[in-house]
């Protein structure tokens, strides 16, 4: 096996299926893009991005099993036999082969806050003769707020022959999108504050075309969709907008991973995406340190008790220094300090009497040039993991001092960053760190409401100021993220009846409440819709430019940008 094709991550994956079969991928499908058949029969399969040259002819790998699911690009997405990967790496025409991911989900009083309905008014723009795209949990196609606007669903749940852009899933159009339902609830939300058409909840672009992706959040799944939305759109000869309302913190933080790469390679004139900053802002997940020349540090992060399953650790550091990582476990075991490994298998396990350390060390990522290892913890003989302070320990070898940012992956495992470790900065993970995305912050603009049974319901949030949720930027590379902030707390719109909502949240039969970085990005959404009506041709940058103009943070002079405000609140009035 050529080892280092794979990213870090599908290593270790690799390897434990390698030593103790089947059954080690359970655990894996929470990271890795991993599916078990319901045929015991047929093989686990994965989902991957493979790197090669742009126009590379991949369809010979057919007869390995390998479903290529794109016939040009150099970043393309592929189902393949878990065991296939060795054989994989060791074809010339394959540059890079990365897991896919599961990325997690991330209006009345907001459109009068930030002046939607004087510009809608001003201008007569409603979203008409363009394309919304919804990649997220899917809709709630029977509710009024959409009633004949929605023009196709591809459900990648489903089974089915899937579309050009891959071959699973099932595509409806006209009676046969009720088929695809939203159990959710989130996708409906979504597209309910973009597009939804409502006299008192009415979304920001209310005539806009509606494209559905009902996705299982693979990465590698919301790439084929933005793929199919701007084909389908360039079909109809209309101008589209496509709303990521996911994420997650398995990347570099600095737009050189293959969903960011594939959203920068897609858009342009007329073709836009926004996605979520996320919803990070007050959760410990990222960790910082800066190591000097020969000097080792300790960082200290918290897994919580009777943890099951795996914890995975993200490290990323500059091209120019070189670390060594060990584990402590709170019991004072520890691993041995392990350097960067060229040759070889970069993948080596650690028995300690309390845990199984897996530590991965590999030379430079060939996407950025910096250096990234990963760290897994495991129980022993399938015992849950020790809960308590551990302690990350990194040696520098460098010749300089080393900035290190470590992430715990947001998958629910609870792990965190406890004291001097914590930094509270560089929390916008893919794809809100494409670069030419529009990566948008949430803004409070309520923080009252009356649920469905006349209940009072207060949120514990500062209204008119940024959402303390609201993950902060910047990016690793310091580039500037987020972009822009929008209401995102406590937003109402569509209510899916699929769903299983909670009643403290519903305000009628038709309509939710719900707060989240998630909420302010289709609002965004939906301004770049109308924009998009009056100016087919806009593309990333301009639109940019148009939104920093007519965005501020209270209190500080225009065009300041701030790591969490990004360049302040939209005002739409003058837009």
């Amino acid at each position: 096996m050529r080892h280092e094709k794979l990213s870090p991550g599908l290593l270790l994956a690799v390897k434990d299926y390698q030593n103790e079969g089947e059954s080690a991928l359970i655990t894996h499908k929470r990271s890795l893009g991993i599916f078990t058949p319901k045929n015991a029969v047929k093989p686990t399969k994965s989902v991957v991005f493979l790197y090669c040259d742009s126009d590379a002819d991949l369809s010979y790998l057919s007869q390995y099993g390998i479903e290529v699911n794109q016939s040009s690009g150099n970043v393309r997405t592929a189902f393949l036999p878990i065991g296939g990967l060795d054989a994989l790496s060791e074809e010339a025409v394959v540059q890079r082969i990365k897991p896919s991911r599961k990325l997690k989900l991330r209006m009345d009083v907001a459109l009068g806050t930030v002046q939607v309905p004087d510009f809608k008014s001003k201008t007569g723009l409603t979203g008409k003769g363009v394309i919304i795209g919804i990649i997220d949990s899917g809709i709630d196609s029977k509710h009024p707020a959409f009633a004949g606007r929605i023009s196709r669903v591809w459900d990648q749940t489903l089974p089915g022959p899937g579309v050009a852009e891959g071959r699973y899933g099932a595509e409806f159009t006209g009676a046969q999108i009720t088929v695809s339902q939203d159990t959710d609830g989130h996708g409906t939300h979504v597209a309910g504050i973009a597009a939804g058409a409502d006299t008192t909840y009415s979304g920001v672009a209310p005539e806009a075309e509606l494209i559905i992706i009902k996705s299982d959040l693979q990465d590698a799944h919301i790439a084929d969709g933005i793929r199919y939305i701007f084909r389908v759109a360039d079909e109809l000869g209309c101008p589209a907008v496509v709303n990521l309302s996911v994420g997650g913190h398995a990347d570099a933080h600095d737009g050189s991973d293959s969903l960011s790469k594939i959203i920068d390679a897609e858009t342009g004139p007329g073709r836009i995406v926004c996605c979520a900053a996320g919803n990070e802002g007050n959760d410990n997940l990222h960790g910082q340190a800066i190591i000097p020349s020969g000097c080792t540090h300790n960082m200290r992060f918290n897994i919580p008790l009777n943890q099951a399953g795996i914890v995975w650790l993200n490290g990323w550091y500059s091209r120019d220094s070189e670390l060594e990582v060990s584990v402590r476990s709170p019991n004072d075991f520890v691993s041995p300090f392990q350097t960067v490994i060229t040759k070889g298998n970069p993948a080596q396990d650690y028995d300690l009497p309390d845990a199984l350390i897996q530590l991965v060390t590999p030379g430079p990522d060939p996407m950025n040039g910096d250096r990234n290892f990963f760290v897994q913890i495991r129980g022993k003989d399938k015992a849950p993991i020790q809960g308590g302070i551990w302690q990350l320990q990194v040696r520098n070898h460098s010749a300089t001092e080393a900035r290190l940012d470590v992430w715990t992956l947001d998958d629910g495992s609870g792990v965190f960053f406890t004291g001097q470790s914590v930094k509270d900065s560089v929390k916008i993970g893919s794809p809100g760190t494409a670069s030419s995305a529009i990566t948008v912050a949430a803004y409070t603009t309520r923080v009252k409401y009356t649920d469905i049974d006349l209940q009072a319901r207060e949120m514990g949030m500062e209204l008119h100021t940024i959402s303390e949720f609201s993950s902060e930027g910047p990016l690793r590379n310091d580039h500037q993220k987020p972009d822009v902030a929008a209401p995102g707390a406590m937003i109402i719109s569509a209510l899916s009846a699929d769903a299983n909502s909670d009643r403290s949240k519903i305000v009628n039969a038709k309509f939710v409440a719900s707060a989240g970085t998630s909420m302010a990005t289709p609002f965004i959404t939906g301004i770049v819709a109308l924009l998009l009506q009056r100016d087919p041709k806009l593309d990333p940058a301009a639109v940019k430019d148009l939104l920093r103009q007519n965005s501020s943070i209270p209190g500080k002079p225009p065009g300041t940008f701030d790591h969490k405000w990004g360049y302040g609140v939209i005002n739409a009035a003058n837009l």
